[in-house]
């Protein structure tokens, strides 16, 4: 999978091309589909719904628990699902452990019909394990405002940050900065983006040991420890939903986010700050250094133990991907398909891939140590314990799960 070179199609969009102007799935029966849920997966489960009729029933549930639930039900005998949405990181145990349908046979059959472009396919090895249809990285928001009345430049690095952190603070804006410190797996993703940006790496590639006990991984953290002096008290509560809503009702100056929640800060209906926030590249952790993000894309799989008829959930999929859907929603997101055209909302997601944000690892290592993580660190954050102690119990928390896995040697 070229993740660059997703960006840069996006970014040299093509003209549109020729959409389905309705949905015609051949075939019958029930396809349940289970997603995370933010804006643009809405979208999708809403235009799959569309393909419902005499015979076929669409049901699209939408979780902040899907993760789990798709875990499990993939795991079982049989799947209440037919269908899941994944990303770099949640795709990996799933691929490991040999639980989805190689989608091979269905793009090579439906590739004309549904105009399947083959940056859309995620391989392992030869084998299509996805269908992708956006990508995102976290990026600087920031009150333009706010910058311009006390002087202050975009940051290009977290002292930088931290630094306009203090002015912001000492002017009267109590809490300056949010982050989505409250969900373990989003802290985790905040300490993981410093952590590759910082030089350090989550194990090692020779023998899955796990690699964050570094001075890296050290300073990493200690960045986390200097920006929560900056956040509000309910911030080990906050998940990127809750940073999203402390932006758009002007209650912190600034944030790192994912970029396509960029459009919402100027919805009237539910944003006091329309045509206040700017957007930027991720600062980086050293002078020089890339941003401290990492590239991630969206995308669907199918599970090897469906109930339903994988021929007709992978239609519906593909009728909710068209390019008419991008068409109609151009600006809900930076899309994976070539009729997208690039907005003032996603060039911060471009810049930051573009200026060296690595694509988040797919590896069933990663996806442990990044659990392992979200656990532990937390106690640093609230001055429980040291920064070495944290990352010493996440270690050891990676490799009772590594072990179990198969990952690492007893």
């Amino acid at each position: 999978m070229k993740f660059k070179y997703i960006v840069a199609a996006a970014a040299l969009a093509a003209l549109p091309s020729t959409a389905l102007a309705e949905c015609k799935v051949e075939g019958s029966g029930e396809v349940n589909v289970i997603s995370n849920f933010f804006e643009t997966l809405e979208l999708i489960a809403n235009t799959m719904k569309e393909c419902e009729r005499d015979g076929l029933v669409v049901d699209a549930k939408l979780t902040t628990e899907h993760r789990s639930e798709t875990e499990q039900s993939f795991a079982a005998g049989s799947s209440p699902f037919d269908a899941a949405a994944v990303a770099n990181s949640s795709i990996t145990l799933l691929q490991a452990r040999g639980q989805l349908r190689p989608l091979n046979d269905l793009v090579d059959k439906y590739r004309d019909t549904y105009d399947i472009e083959d940056q859309m396919l995620i391989r392992f090895g030869d084998d299509i394990m996805a269908i992708a249809f956006m990508v995102n990285a976290q990026h600087f928001y920031y009150r333009k405002d706010l910058f311009e009345e006390h002087g202050l430049a975009v940051p290009k690095t977290y002292d930088e940050l931290l630094a306009a952190a203090k002015t912001l603070k000492a002017a009267g804006i109590e809490h300056p900065y949010g982050a989505a410190f409250g969900n373990s797996w989003e802290l985790a993703n905040e300490y993981v983006n410093l952590l590759l940006a910082n030089g350090g790496q989550l194990f090692d590639p020779a023998t899955s040991e796990p690699a964050f006990e570094t001075p890296e991984a050290v300073e990493a953290l200690e960045i986390l420890g200097a920006l929560f002096e900056y956040m509000s008290p309910n911030s080990m509560s906050l998940d990127f939903g809750g940073v999203k809503r402390q932006l758009q009702q002007g209650d912190i100056a600034m944030a790192i986010q994912w970029g396509d929640q960029a459009p919402t800060m100027d919805n009237a209906d539910e944003s006091t700050v329309v045509g206040k926030i700017g957007y930027a590249p991720a600062p980086a952790t050293r002078e020089g250094g890339p941003p401290a993000s990492t590239f991630w894309w969206d995308g669907y799989v199918i599970p090897k133990n469906l109930d339903g008829d994988p021929d007709v959930t992978f239609q519906v999929i593909m009728h909710a991907l068209g390019a008419e859907t991008v068409a109609k929603n151009n600006d809900t997101t930076l899309w994976i398909r070539s009729n997208y055209q690039p907005t003032q909302y996603t060039a911060a997601i471009t810049e930051t891939v573009m200026g060296g944000a690595p694509p988040y690892p797919m590896n069933p290592q990663s996806s442990l140590a990044h659990s392992s993580l979200g656990e532990n660190i937390s106690d640093f954050i609230t001055g429980k314990e040291s920064a070495a102690q944290s990352l010493a119990d996440a270690a050891k928390a990676y490799r009772a799960a590594a072990r179990e896995q198969g990952l690492l040697a007893n």
